[in-house]
């Protein structure tokens, strides 16, 4: 008998609610489901999280296809394939920073880092776009997001923060993010695997089937949102989500 069956009543609706966030930016299921790490072990948690994310993605970015961007041309603006190639390349320095440096320390400054810039750009009426475009910078911002996804498992946060300076529509943001953060949660789901292959077990595919509709039904409901929010209002709904990412990285350092 699973463990945690007595814990679905709260794990349900949690699940479907980040499904829910992530469906309609792209990004931060982790941090919409941070509170499942208090709730379930961490050996637990953690590829569940990432199993469902990936999950979430590939429904939301198969529901947003036409509006992916994987290769870059010569119009420019943001493609996917340079933050991810920044992004598999940086995460076996995060890897590392984890070993080697305090992790919690890091974590608690980038979540800090994250709660004042979004802060800052929410009251702000306006502020000057990052001009910086092109292979190279989409290339050093996944680096960037893979380094920190190495030991904080938010990916996501670096490269949506750049898009956000860039002023990306949120066509833009969707169509160079998506795909980034699918392949960053798959690197995940894989080094997991391979690190801790017991994780993977018999009570970790009851509770993941139990879940998984009610990520899904978020996702596609927070898709349905996307198409209905005009740029400037998705533009604060992500700062609002790296709020939220920040403050999970603070809390989950405080509390853990």
């Amino acid at each position: 008998m699973m463990a945690h069956w007595s814990l679905l009543p709260v794990l349900v609706p949690v699940l479907g609610v980040a499904g829910f966030v992530s469906g309609l930016a792209g990004f931060a299921f982790s941090g919409a489901a941070a509170v499942v790490l208090f709730l379930i072990p961490p050996l637990q948690a953690v590829p569940l999280l990432a199993c469902l994310s990936v999950a979430n993605q590939a429904l939301s970015g198969y529901s947003l296809w036409h509006h992916m961007r994987i290769m870059p041309d010569r119009a420019g603006g943001d493609a996917a394939l340079p933050f991810l190639l920044g992004g598999i390349l940086g995460v076996p320095a995060g890897v590392e920073l984890l070993h080697r440096l305090p992790a919690s320390t890091i974590s608690t400054l980038l979540g800090s880092f994250l709660i004042v810039f979004s802060l800052t750009l929410l009251v702000l009426p306006t502020f000057p776009p990052v001009r910086a475009t092109g292979s190279v910078s989409a290339i050093l911002t996944g680096w960037l997001g893979g380094v920190i996804g190495g030991f904080t498992a938010f990916p996501g946060a670096v490269p949506s923060a750049y898009l956000v300076l860039r002023r990306a529509s949120k066509v833009e943001t969707r169509g160079a993010l998506q795909p980034y953060i699918l392949g960053m949660q798959v690197l995940a789901v894989v080094v997991l695997a391979v690190r801790d292959p017991g994780s993977f077990n018999l009570d970790f595919v009851l509770l993941f089937a139990v879940c998984l509709p009610a990520v899904l039904t978020g996702s596609l409901i927070g898709v349905r949102t996307f198409h209905n929010m005009g740029d400037h209002d998705f533009r604060r709904a992500m700062l609002a989500l790296l709020i939220l990412s920040g403050s999970a990285l603070v809390v989950k350092q405080i509390l853990v």
